[in-house]
């Protein structure tokens, strides 16, 4: 008798183990769509790549929760792909996927009728797939409506989250903005709310962030500490970011600088001035002055293993940069380019190089810079077919 009661026990624990999570199609993208009509379903597409960590916790620790499964088997036909990968290549042009994980809810012609970007826990997941199953909170009918003059209060909150859901700046901003320009600053001043205020991007001086400044001790009482100083100092980040590119002088950005501490300073404040005098002279044309600043920022780092990280970063800033064509700057970077390719491992110098004799209309060493690239990138097992790989050889011959 013990032992089929046992029996029985295990059987259950089996069945509810393989009865857990989310039960993903493992045909095609067709397949699964074709699915997803018949029994008259959204589809959901989960859209990872193999190297993304939380793409990784989204499958491991979310998608096999009992919860999420029996929602999402209920309700959804489920298709997951890697967009590095056969069709996902394909998918992630089609469907413009450039984050992820990126969850789509699909209807049954593959119309998108509801996204979200990135790894969400178990209760925001199901929030955000309600809402793809509720026809009046799909993207395009609530885009349409505020297209359409919508300012109502509960209706500006629901598209808000919507558009933060989809990691859709611009729409976050304005939504953000509506809010702001309609209702009373005080509604937003909660630490449930705040956040409006903050996506809102208050502009410097304006009588919302005067009042700010003037009521800080209250507010503080209010709201989280950390998200007021954010408000403050992108607020003051915004304004010297457009100071920077009309000042006469650099001593005129400077006492600019300085009166703008008197509100705030960001908790990256050196980082910033420099940025901002690297902007000054790239807004003059003062290009070597420009090289040799950003050079300096990195010196203290010279021999350690993220050294040549940085240096591609700023050999990538002058391939999209359109200021430094034909510049000192771009010759600057190609020995740059060059230089790293004596101490790295004939991958990261040599993809540099690729881009900037491609900027520098070079095709024939662009060319010859990318087939290094490519060969000990592929010696050492990296992903050549990547959109960041075949867009720049495409882009070479083209040339």
């Amino acid at each position: 008798m013990k032992k089929i009661v046992l029996l029985v026990i295990t059987f259950l624990v089996i069945g509810n183990v393989f009865s857990q999570g989310i039960e993903f199609e493992h045909g095609t993208f067709n397949e699964a769509l074709a699915k997803a009509k018949k029994e008259n379903k959204l589809l959901f597409m989960d859209c990872y790549t193999s190297w993304c960590a939380p793409c990784k916790w989204l499958s491991k620790d979310i998608f096999t929760q009992q919860e999420v499964g029996d929602f999402f088997n209920k309700n959804f036909v489920n298709f997951k792909i890697d967009m590095e990968k056969g069709e996902g290549i394909e998918l992630r042009q089609k469907y413009q996927v450039n984050a992820f994980p990126t969850l789509f809810f699909l209807d049954v012609e593959g119309k998108e009728v509801y996204k979200m970007v990135g790894a969400k826990p178990a209760g925001k997941l199901i929030a955000g797939a309600k809402c793809a199953l509720d026809p009046n909170l799909r993207i395009g009918v609530l885009r349409d409506k505020f297209k359409n003059g919508n300012r109502e209060y509960d209706f500006l909150l629901i598209y808000l989250t919507a558009v933060n859901r989809r990691y859709d700046k611009l729409n976050t901003l304005l939504v953000s903005k509506a809010l702001i320009e309609n209702y009373s600053l005080e509604k937003f001043l909660t630490k449930d709310l705040f956040y409006v205020i903050r996506e809102s991007k208050l502009k410097y001086g304006s009588k919302e962030y005067q009042y700010l400044l003037k009521n800080k001790e209250s507010i503080l009482a209010k709201v989280d500490a950390e998200e007021y100083k954010k408000v403050i100092d992108n607020a003051i980040k915004i304004h010297l970011n457009k100071y920077v590119s009309k000042c006469e002088s650099l001593s005129d950005l400077n006492k600019e600088i300085e009166r703008c501490k008197k509100d705030g300073e960001s908790s990256n404040q050196k980082y910033l001035e420099k940025s901002l005098i690297c902007e000054y002279y790239l807004s003059k044309g003062e290009f070597n002055k420009w090289f040799d600043e950003k050079l300096a920022e990195i010196e203290k780092f010279k021999g350690k293993p993220n050294y040549v990280s940085m240096l591609r970063h700023i050999g990538n800033t002058v391939v999209r940069d359109p200021r430094f064509n034909g510049s000192i700057a771009l010759e600057r970077a190609l020995k740059m380019g060059h230089d790293i390719t004596a101490i790295d491992d004939g991958i990261i110098g040599n993809f540099l190089l690729a881009k900037l004799y491609l900027k520098d209309e070079d095709k024939e060493k662009a060319l010859k810079y990318f087939n290094l690239f490519f060969e000990n990138n592929e010696k050492a097992g990296g992903n050549n077919i990547c959109p960041s790989v075949s867009n720049i050889k495409n882009a070479i011959d083209n040339l």
